[in-house]
């Protein structure tokens, strides 16, 4: 992903630009959640209680699973006084 990027779907690296062509990046907060073991687990249907919680803790940035994203609207001041 860090080589070309994906921007196809919803993953970090999307949501980062999408948002940031309207919020400076310094209020964003993009989080990732996943790995192989995850995204394969999902596409067969199993649950997170049938994970280890070892096997869920660990983030691969190619298999983001799971996105949270934070974004905080900059002040700016008020046009009415």
């Amino acid at each position: 992903m860090n080589n070309w990027g994906e921007y196809w779907r919803f993953t970090s690296l999307s949501l980062r630009k999408a948002f940031g062509e309207v919020f400076p990046d310094s209020h964003i907060t993009i989080k990732a959640y996943g790995n192989v073991l995850a995204a394969t687990g999902f596409l067969h249907g199993l649950t997170a209680g049938e994970f280890r919680k070892e096997e869920l803790d660990y983030r691969d940035p190619d298999y983001e699973v799971i996105l949270g994203g934070r974004i905080v609207k900059p002040d700016t001041p008020s046009v009415l006084k």
